[in-house]
């Protein structure tokens, strides 16, 4: 593909000054607006003269980065990123990086980005011209242009118009004509100007151009996708002739003969395809068939005729025969194997009954190692990474095919749906995979094959990368970061598969019965709800309470749109289910669905403070929550008695007969916003109680279909009953996560009403071991900031955040010392209670404040989140801040050297040497900058407490003693693991695992304060927290 255009063409009236819209298609060339800034570059393998032009054109949006295509006759190799110009006009080489490295500005001449880009290793060069709406726009024969054009790479379409400069010749385009000829490398065709094209601009209205623009730009986007997958497909099929292809057992025997004595020195690099599995919803432990897997181990290996990528078809007859012949292969230790995602091909052909072995590198793993920050940047899927000319320049050479990149699978053999007239429709369709491996059998060879040369490709130069990275700790030089992954992050990898095949046990029919005891009190607080609602507005009886859409509607129907004044919340008719079965006027029996219309009671003020993207008031649960306030869910409002006295639609007047109740005995102080924006008196109350029983509606709601329901489900559980979820490294801190499904994201223990946690059980004659780290990020706070008060406080033990609010606040130091008050107190034999009362109940207030600090400002936040989250102004929220701060100074400080290190350096680093980066915080606006900064403070901490947890990790699986007596990790949330062993060694394992977990550098604590580890053990994930 020669362009890279937005796939929605913008529109010119939306910048100022105006932008030229190009663009261009396999045989094209459109233009509209007026004024135009218009780039090329030269391929990278050429000096910047005026030969060698590429045909490649960008647009160039104010204040905006932009990137094209590196093409080669034959289709495209890679992406370029170029960078953005700012400051001074550049004269010389010294002022060039000052320029590149800073923003576009429009005062720049062709001069300058030639310059600039002159020195660049890119070997770029950059042409800015200006056209005009009323140009001389001229056209040329398709035969001419060819004859223009010529032969070869370097030739090019030059034309100097009326007026032109000598600097604009060999631009592209020129003042005042738009040249209609390019060259095009990549397709090997012409590109035609569009026909009686002088003129069409002003000759229609700004709607008419909106249109036309649109509809040119569909049509161009449409033929582009074609001649991209054409050009996919034809370079795809180049791999076939270096793939040996087996679906034989003798050919498997002579190939795994070969990979086992022959080439058993080599790296290989192995790959699967898998049909039969929704990769998104279910886990890949007893799901799946693997229908063709491929082994490339390198140029140096020829399995016969130069062929040196094996690729082997398991999918149709004898396919579980084949694969069990590669057992001698995947299961042997000392033969070295990497992937991209091992977790996956591990689980799928270990569903065959192969034990897979001699793991010795997984590629996305080793990326996020290197390059933290690639979320951002295309992320870590093979096609993006192998797609980036910056990640894949450090390969090896002399690997077949090089040049071929890995292309999407939408791409290769994406086909649009035919819509009913017959047309081609927008919708892009993949067929199954198995019908791919038969009715686009070649092709697929080569697409699956590539997967496997790719990844290879891939490792060699993400460990040259790493291998250049120095590696320190506290300072002190350690090696290079591949070794700190060879040490750490491989065999944590190898760890967390393993974890995965283990699964955890779950009791269904402990999550059926919970499921019936939710519904039915998810029921009864919804039509709490509603039926104080229908008093206001008599068809909330029959609205779905799960509805944001609903629920705005009968809080603040009639409002302005934030975001567009000329907007309203209208009333609006919405459908429900006939639950009743109403008969409608007309109707001659009862339909499925009946309509309502909900609307905000006249009366009602309700002032919103949160709001959605789209500009209309939030109805999350924080904002209902807000409304009802801390009242219990538990009221009885009017009885039905009552309710058919009240008219239905219950006026100002009414409200205030409600308030006329004599309410002077009524605490009032724990009612939420409703309380007023109803009136007050009893209709308030009321009102805070409803809302209070809706977000308990809420809640259950969210129990039920992120918990209890899911966890039931067979496409998460293997055919032992046993749940398998996906373990994932993150990117940024290196902590963990998990999904198909969350088990991570359990409710708090206090919000856990039905008590989720008891379905996860131990076998039968097995026990659980939950163990946690208390206080980890403070403590890791205390030791990289080297703070004395800090690390006195836990040095001296006991209840951290009390201590905290003794430090902060004089008041209560003298009521400490006066011992009017207890830091802590543990019960002894004969007393019942403390002497004097404990200072958390005493000072609820500091101490919850403190214990807020303790971790906001360890996590970064600011005065601004800590002001909202007590309601208090920014000045109160300082003083308080300020007030934490005057005892650890250290603290401050190390915070200050952690932004300046993120300006300066552009990267952080955790506990153990691994960095997190912050490209983009050179040129990040104001809000950007100050997130940025909160993360380079934040990350350290969370990135050094996930290198913590997973030493511990690493140090648990390691123990010989724990596998001698059968105990083995299943999961790790945050701060906590979990292990599954025999009943009868639970309380000796419980030991090794705290001691584990207490020295977890290889049997040391390398921090300036002790590790503080809580376990226990019990029958259930419950019992044992």
């Amino acid at each position: 593909m020669g362009f890279s255009a937005p796939a929605t063409p913008f529109r010119p009236s939306s910048f100022s000054p105006p932008y030229f819209w190009l663009c261009r298609s396999y045989t094209r060339l459109y233009s509209f607006s007026s004024w135009s800034r218009v780039f090329c570059r030269l391929e990278d393998r050429v000096r910047p003269t005026g030969s060698g032009l590429n045909d490649d054109l960008v647009v160039q949006k104010q204040r905006k980065s932009y990137s094209t295509h590196y093409e080669r006759k034959g289709g495209r190799v890679t992406n370029w990123s170029y960078p953005q110009l700012k400051g001074p006009v550049v004269s010389s080489e010294e002022d060039c990086n000052e320029v590149v490295n800073a923003n576009f500005s429009p005062l720049h001449t062709a001069t300058d980005w030639g310059v600039a880009a002159g020195v660049q290793s890119f070997k770029r060069k950059c042409y800015v011209e200006r056209v005009k709406v009323n140009a001389n726009l001229q056209t040329l024969p398709e035969e001419e242009i060819a004859g223009r054009l010529g032969h070869g790479s370097q030739k090019r379409y030059e034309r100097k118009g009326e007026g032109g400069s000598n600097m604009a010749v060999g631009s592209l385009m020129t003042k005042p004509t738009c040249p209609n000829g390019l060259e095009n490398k990549g397709y090997g065709d012409s590109i035609a100007g569009e026909n009686n094209v002088n003129g069409i601009i002003e000759s229609v209205s700004a709607d008419e151009k909106a249109n036309l623009s649109d509809a040119v730009g569909e049509n161009v986007n449409q033929e582009r996708t074609a001649s991209e997958s054409e050009i996919a497909r034809e370079r795809l099929s180049q791999v076939y002739d270096k793939v040996l292809v087996v679906d034989g057992i003798s050919a498997a025997r002579e190939v795994v003969r070969m990979l086992t004595t022959q080439y058993n020195h080599l790296i290989h690099a192995c790959d699967t395809e898998v049909a039969n599995i929704d990769a998104k919803e279910e886990t890949p432990v007893d799901h799946g068939e693997i229908i063709c897997f491929s082994i490339y181990s390198g140029p140096q290996a020829d399995f016969g005729n130069g062929k040196s990528c094996v690729w082997v078809d398991v999918l149709d007859g004898g396919g579980r025969d084949i694969i069990k012949e590669f057992a001698p292969f995947f299961e042997d230790p000392t033969i070295k194997k990497v992937w991209h995602n091992y977790s996956f091909d591990n689980h799928v052909i270990e569903n065959y009954g192969l034990k897979v072995s001699g793991f010795y590198a997984d590629t996305m793993h080793m990326a996020r190692l290197w390059n933290s920050s690639r979320r951002m940047e295309g992320g870590y899927s093979l096609e993006a990474l192998t797609g980036d000319r910056t990640v894949m320049k450090d390969a090896k050479s002399g690997h077949d095919l090089m040049d071929v990149g890995k292309v999407s699978v939408k791409t290769i053999f994406g086909k649009k749906k035919m819509k009913k007239d017959g047309s081609e429709g927008k919708l892009v369709t993949i067929p199954p995979v198995e019908e791919l491996q038969r009715t686009e059998r070649k092709l697929w060879i080569c697409y699956s094959a590539l997967d496997s040369i790719s990844t290879l490709r891939l490792y060699e130069s993400l460990e040259k990368k790493l291998m250049r990275e120095p590696w320190s700790v506290d300072g002190k030089y350690k090696g290079s970061m591949f070794q700190n992954y060879q040490r750490y992050l491989l065999p944590f990898g190898e760890l967390l598969v393993k974890m995965e095949t283990e699964g955890m046990l779950v009791n269904r029919l402990y999550l059926a019965e919970i499921e019936k005891v939710a519904k039915a009190e998810q029921q009864i607080a919804a039509d709490r709800f509603r039926k104080w609602a229908s008093k206001y507005c008599p068809d909330a009886k029959y609205m779905n309470v799960g509805s944001d859409t609903q629920l705005r509607q009968f809080l603040f129907s009639g409002i302005q749109n934030r975001k567009d004044p000329n907007e309203f919340l209208d009333e609006k008719e919405v459908k429900v289910p006939n639950v009743d079965n109403i008969i409608e006027e007309g109707k001659e029996s009862p339909t499925k669905y009946h309509k309502i219309v909900l609307r905000k009671p006249d009366f009602v003020n309700i002032n919103p403070d949160k709001y959605t993207a789209s500009g209309w008031p939030s109805v999350s649960g924080d904002v209902l929550r807000s409304l009802a306030g801390k009242v219990s869910a538990d009221f009885d409002f009017l009885d039905e008695e009552n309710d058919e006295e009240q008219p239905e639609n219950m006026s100002t007047k009414d409200s205030e007969c409600h308030q006329a109740n004599p309410i002077s005995e009524i605490d009032t102080s724990a009612c939420g916003e409703a309380y007023s924006a109803f009136g007050g008196g009893q209709a308030g109350i009321e009102a805070c109680h409803a809302f209070a029983a809706l977000c308990e509606s809420c809640a259950i709601d969210s129990l039920l279909s992120n918990f209890i329901i899911p966890l039931q489900g067979n496409h998460i559980s293997g055919k032992t009953g046993r749940i398998h979820c996906s373990i994932n490294l993150n990117t940024e801190t290196g902590r963990l996560s998990a999904r198909r499904p969350n088990l991570q994201n359990q409710p708090a223990l206090e919000k856990d009403r039905y008590k989720i946690r008891k379905a996860f059980v131990a076998a039968p004659g097995n026990s659980l071991i939950v163990a946690d780290y208390g206080q980890l990020e403070l403590r890791i706070l205390a030791h990289l900031a080297e703070c004395e008060s800090m690390l006195d406080a836990f040095k001296a033990g006991g209840d951290f955040h009390s201590r905290t609010a003794m430090n902060m606040y004089p008041h209560i130091r003298a009521a400490v010392e006066q011992k009017e008050v207890l830091l802590e107190w543990h019960t002894q034999s004969g007393e019942d209670k403390p002497p004097v009362p404990l200072l958390k109940d005493t000072y609820a207030s500091e101490r919850r404040k403190a214990k807020m600090l303790n971790f906001s400002i360890a996590y970064g936040k600011t005065t601004v989140g800590l002001a909202r989250d007590w309601k208090v102004s920014r000045e109160e929220a300082q003083e308080t801040v300020d007030l934490w701060y005057s005892d650890r100074q250290e603290v401050l400080k190390w915070q200050d050297d952690r932004k300046k290190q993120a300006h300066k350096y552009k990267h952080v680093y955790t506990l153990l040497g691994r960095a997190c980066h912050f490209p983009l915080l050179k040129n990040a606006s104001s809000a950007h900058r100050h997130h940025i900064e909160r993360a380079a403070i934040n990350i350290p901490v969370q990135g050094s407490a996930a290198d913590v947890v997973m030493c511990a990790m690493l140090e648990i699986s390691r123990n010989e003693r724990l596998k001698e007596l059968g105990w083995r990790l299943l999961l790790q949330v945050h701060d906590e693991v979990i292990l599954e062993g025999p009943t009868e060694s639970a309380e000796e394992a419980k030991a090794i695992v705290v001691h584990c977990m207490s020295y977890p550098f290889d049997g040391k604590n390398i921090l300036r304060v002790d590790l503080s580890v809580d376990a226990k053990c019990a029958q259930n994930w419950y019992e044992a927290k």
